[in-house]
């Protein structure tokens, strides 16, 4: 019998139609793996029609909520990537609902007190935070559109294709925006040696 670790690698490595078959059929696993896929990519996405990110990441779930409720109709999405990033876009564009998520206070124990090995996990987190505030500098100077088609490009490695239709625009809309994107990171970087 395989575990449960076994079969989420082993449905990691099929597409995402294959997952979406599955998720039809009632696999848990696979609906974890497609989540797992694309939860991150589609919160990045859903931060530039909604500022809030608990909202954003509420939406996203319910997202998947609804696949996993819809189960019956997954044989008519032929576009499963697209599909999901037009979904989260859809559901961010509706009007609001329901009271904004409140912010809980994270509390830290005793337990965290400073140790050697404590304080190199706190230099090196305070590295990475000081390189992704670089990176972060740099993004902003990019016109939101055209940061928002790179990091579509990018980070969640959509096509040019996939990303005019999520955002009902031409192909060469998109490029002429990726232009931009990457003029402006160029500009930065030789201007500040930001890196």
């Amino acid at each position: 019998m395989k575990s449960k670790s076994s079969t989420y690698k082993e449905l990691n490595q099929k597409s995402d139609l294959e997952l979406f078959q599955l998720i039809k059929e009632r696999n848990k696993v696979a609906l974890e793996a497609i989540f797992n896929r694309y939860y991150e990519s589609l919160c990045r996405f859903g931060i530039a029609y909604e500022n809030d990110l608990d909202v954003v990441q509420e939406k996203v779930s319910d997202v998947f909520i609804q696949l996993w409720n819809a189960h019956e109709r997954i044989h008519e999405i032929k576009k499963p990537k697209p599909y999901l990033f037009v979904v989260v876009k859809n559901k961010l564009m509706e009007p609001v609902s329901y009271q904004k998520l409140q912010s809980m206070d994270r509390g830290f124990g005793d337990e965290y007190a400073a140790s050697p090995c404590i304080e190199q996990e706190i230099i090196d987190q305070e590295q990475r935070e000081m390189y992704v505030r670089k990176i972060q500098k740099i993004l902003d100077q990019i016109p939101k559109k055209s940061r928002q088609i790179f990091e579509m490009s990018r980070l969640d490695e959509l096509k040019y294709k996939e990303i005019s239709e999520i955002l009902g625009v031409s192909i060469k809309t998109v490029e002429s925006h990726m232009a931009i994107a990457l003029k402006t990171i160029r500009n930065m970087v030789v201007k500040n040696k930001q890196f």
